[in-house]
């Protein structure tokens, strides 16, 4: 089903996960919280974080079906920002942090974040803030998959072009007003159809040089190929808040902000050499045309105050961005390290006996 199938207001298909009843923790205007599968409480938590690129959060469900084999799930979605009415305000990239950081308050501590693609970079500030406040509910571990931390490093296609892009180029040129008849009408949006441009053109040049999304044209390895076709998963778009689309551009392409110690969160500077006690695992694809290599990695050289035994990085050779989270690779080669790391994280703690 693809987003300009949709009608408008429609939300695609639910994670539809059988013996896995979803339910709706946490309701707000730009998102949602939602469990699966809430199972003994000794199992380990994991709060999937869907990136705010567009896609709707079902293209995390072969994530969410992997883990929940071993935890207890939660995903954090985005809505399409052309349902919220214009009177909830602006969600830029503070906004984006702050749901983070609310929902890991109301799960943790007891509890990993995970989350690939654009939300790693929000997700490793959330952790530095909870860190740095002291605050009882930080997570115990958090694990960033394919994520922009610093995309100095490696530089792709992907992002040089973003880094040429003049700044307010998406509230100038691609932000346009959700028109009247839908409930976010006059909120200036990035729309899903100018988002289609871009996937297009990156899907073509896969098909033309045989990269990983002609791969998952031809042979799909999703875990229901026929009820969650993998490019309908990708090709199903949303509207973004314009302001985020902005943010995210300048703090993450132009500044570099978080890697170079310049992001601010509510006036005060967001600084992971807080982070002492929430265990770190990075997963890069080792073909991933997206997010270069040493990208995510660098979360790493950002904590330095972090024992050694609390880091984790996996790169999985063949592996391009999507395959990171969705297909066999992710499910056979991905998913134990994941799971073995979040398990060995969220290990009870021994209690100390009394002399």
């Amino acid at each position: 089903m693809r987003r300009d199938t949709l009608i408008p207001g429609m939300q695609p298909p639910s994670l539809n996960i059988a013996d896995a009843p979803e339910r709706v923790v946490l309701n707000r205007p730009f998102w949602a919280l939602r469990s699966y599968g809430e199972g003994p409480r000794q199992r380990p938590a994991v709060l999937v974080a869907a990136p705010l690129s567009g896609h709707f959060g079902w293209i995390m469900r072969d994530v969410v079906l992997g883990l929940l084999q071993r935890h207890r799930v939660y995903l954090l979605e985005w809505k399409d920002a052309s349902e919220v009415p214009r009177n909830e305000g602006r969600f830029g990239l503070e906004s984006n942090i702050a749901a983070i950081i609310e929902a890991t308050r109301l799960l943790g501590p007891e509890i990993a974040l995970l989350g690939v693609s654009q939300a790693p970079a929000a997700i490793l500030a959330a952790a530095a803030i909870l860190a740095a406040a002291g605050d009882a509910a930080r997570p115990r571990a958090m694990v960033l998959m394919g994520g922009y931390i610093d995309p100095r490093r490696t530089p792709t296609a992907i992002g040089r072009i973003a880094a040429m892009l003049p700044p307010g180029w998406f509230s100038r040129v691609m932000a346009r007003p959700v028109p009247s008849g839908r409930p976010g009408e006059g909120r200036l949006v990035y729309p899903g159809r100018a988002q289609r441009l871009a996937l297009d053109r990156y899907l073509a040049r896969h098909l033309a040089t045989g990269g990983e999304l002609a791969a998952k044209a031809t042979d799909d390895d999703g875990l229901d190929p026929v009820a969650f076709p993998f490019l309908d998963l990708y090709s199903t778009l949303m509207d973004v808040p314009a302001e985020f689309a902005e943010d995210n551009l300048r703090a993450v392409f132009h500044d570099a902000r978080l890697a170079s110690g310049r992001l601010t969160w509510r006036g005060e500077t967001v600084d992971p050499g807080a982070i002492e006690d929430i265990a770190l695992m990075t997963v890069e694809g080792g073909r991933d045309d997206s997010s270069g290599s040493g990208q995510t990695e660098a979360a790493h050289g950002l904590c330095p105050r972090l024992p050694t035994r609390r880091r984790h990085h996996w790169t999985e050779p063949e592996a391009c961005h999507f395959r990171l989270f969705h297909g066999r690779l992710w499910r056979q080669s991905i998913l134990p390290q994941v799971a073995d790391f979040v398990a060995g994280a969220l290990k009870p703690r021994r209690r100390r006996r009394c002399e």
